[in-house]
């Protein structure tokens, strides 16, 4: 989990610009920039491969559109029009992480889009960072998802994957205490919807390393982050003025 200092730290840093919100007559409906900036934390907490050395996620989920995917060759493709970085509200949260040197920022993004009411989402997917040697992995694989009732909610579905390590004996996958129950990076134990636990073989190239699966109620004019020990997810979405 991550750590009082760390949190502390990064709320000043990416929430050290001043929040605005317009009066809402100023604003053309359901019209949003949506803008998300995704990080590696450089220093992970202990521990985290013992706990997660036996999970699997579940069945991906298939995302034909794309925000950013990063191919075997390096060729970055995406289905969106992106505003470019230097247009981003959030750039300056980017710069700070980076300057920070705490952080490495693996993608800085965003787009313009309606979101009306009753708005259903498709998955976006992401996959970013290093390629894990031997395997068809990058270092976040995964998707976005934005949808719309009365509120915007996003879903975020991240996996982070590392390079597998020697094998180890399996763990006790029938581990009940608080510890397994209360972290929302384990799988819960039980239930037809439960993310499956199998044990890693040493011919696995990747393993997994953390994950960050989480939806969010989003207020439009906030920034709001998302966290799991070893990445973090900023979010903006700007309501856009009419002409």
């Amino acid at each position: 989990m991550l750590n009082k200092v760390w949190n502390r730290w990064l709320a000043l840093a990416v929430l050290g610009i001043s929040f605005s919100a317009a009066a809402p007559q100023a604003w053309a409906a359901d019209l949003y920039r949506a803008e998300f900036v995704l990080f590696e934390r450089l220093a992970a907490d202990s521990g985290i491969d013992e706990q997660m050395e036996t999970r699997q996620p579940e069945s991906p989920v298939n995302a034909d559109k794309m925000l950013w995917v990063v191919d075997g060759n390096g060729q970055a493709n995406t289905s969106m029009q992106l505003v470019p970085r230097s247009g981003l509200y959030l750039r300056s949260s980017a710069a700070r992480l980076e300057n920070s040197g705490r952080f490495k920022v693996l993608m800085a993004k965003g787009w313009v889009q309606s979101f009306p009411p009753n708005y259903k989402g498709q998955p976006l997917r992401v996959s970013v960072g290093d390629l894990i040697p031997g395997s068809d992995k990058r270092q976040i694989e995964g998707y976005i998802n934005v949808d719309r009732l009365r509120y915007l909610h996003v879903t975020a579905h991240l996996n982070n994957w590392q390079a597998a390590t020697a094998s180890k004996p399996p763990a006790d996958t029938n581990q009940t205490g608080s510890d397994a129950s209360n972290s929302p990076y384990m799988a819960a134990q039980t239930g037809a919807a439960d993310a499956p636990l199998t044990t890693a073989t040493a011919s696995d190239k990747a393993q997994l390393l953390t994950w960050l699966h989480e939806t969010r109620r989003m207020r439009s004019g906030e920034i709001h982050y998302l966290d799991s020990p070893t990445i973090g997810l900023l979010v903006y979405f700007q309501p856009l003025k009419s002409n």
